[in-house]
């Protein structure tokens, strides 16, 4: 008998190079997989090393793929579509119902995914897969059940339930704020570092700095230089760690506030007629599956008190 066996590099660092290679870069990369950056580089510099091929070139701002990167790209992704389709093939006749979910990543990261506990004790039988991505998955196109998008609420085909509106603050480390006593009102900001997100906003928010200034009356330059990312996750992760100002969106960091690890400077809020929906194709509306996680997530954007009758709901059920 003849074995056959594969020379392959682990797994786990080809998931993350495919990661790495479809978003071209490493800390959208880490925001997808739920890593940090630093082990997203460890494991594609593993992975290079077990090659000994250079997939990437490291430019000042952006990364590409070398020619071997490209080629192992292209085999990576046919090679996990093809077992995807497997596995969806050999699970399609599984009696567990699979939901799959998009979020923006600082939608997943700060508010689903602290829930989710929450909603496997309420429905263990159902297979709950999240799709954390700055680029809008639309249900429907057989990719996502369900997706958590910003904005008017108007899409055609889809039905859409409003979880909360935009409302927008600044905010800092406690520290920070210690140390600039000067900053009282909206117009002191322009004499603090602030942090720009420059990424994301189709999925995440419409409101940046110099929108916030001048709803608040105040049009004019920031003295010093800020400082720009390109995922929400890290903003917040300055603002904490006492770099400058950022601005929060209040089913982000009111919980941050509650628990001290950032206050708010100026005591102004921007509110915007956009919001986060729930959205799903009006057939996948009608499935029991989709629909118990529906009642669930808008019950936890009502309240404790909603999230208490979804509970009874569900024992009463059974």
């Amino acid at each position: 008998m003849i074995v056959r066996k594969y020379r392959l590099p682990p797994l786990d660092q080809l998931h993350t190079f495919e990661a790495v290679a479809r978003h071209l870069s490493f800390t959208l990369a880490a925001g997808e997989l739920f890593l940090t950056q630093s082990a997203v580089s460890r494991q594609i510099k593993s992975l290079e090393e077990e090659l000994d091929l250079r997939l990437f070139h490291r430019r000042h701002r952006a990364i590409e793929l070398t020619a071997a990167g490209q080629s192992l790209f292209e085999a990576v992704t046919r090679g996990l579509g093809e077992i995807g389709s497997c596995l969806a093939a050999l699970g399609a006749g599984a009696k567990a119902p699979q939901i799959t979910v998009s979020a923006s990543v600082a939608f997943a990261w700060f508010w689903l995914m602290p829930r989710l506990e929450r909603f496997s004790a309420l429905q263990p039988e159902i297979d709950l897969r999240v799709l954390a991505t700055d680029q809008p998955v639309m249900p429907g196109t057989g990719e996502v059940d369900v997706a958590i998008i910003f904005g008017s609420g108007q899409w055609e085909g889809l039905v859409a339930r409003l979880l909360f509106g935009e409302k927008v603050y600044p905010v800092c480390s406690p520290v920070y704020l210690s140390n600039h006593p000067s900053l009282l009102r909206a117009e002191d900001l322009l004499d603090q570092t602030l942090l720009h997100l420059e990424y994301g906003k189709p999925a995440f928010g419409g409101v940046d700095w110099r929108t916030w200034l001048l709803k608040q009356g105040v049009n004019g330059q920031p003295v010093r230089r800020g400082l720009r990312f390109n995922a929400y996750p890290l903003v917040l992760q300055a603002a904490e760690a006492g770099h400058g100002v950022a601005l929060g969106w209040s089913y982000v960091t009111d919980p941050l506030l509650a628990e001290g690890r950032l206050v708010c400077p100026v005591n102004r809020v921007v509110e915007t007629r956009d919001g986060y929906y729930l959205c799903t194709s009006k057939d996948a509306a009608q499935s029991p599956g989709i629909l118990a996680f529906l009642n669930w997530i808008i019950a936890e954007a009502a309240g404790p008190e909603a999230l208490r009758m979804t509970a009874g709901n569900a024992t009463h059920a059974e």
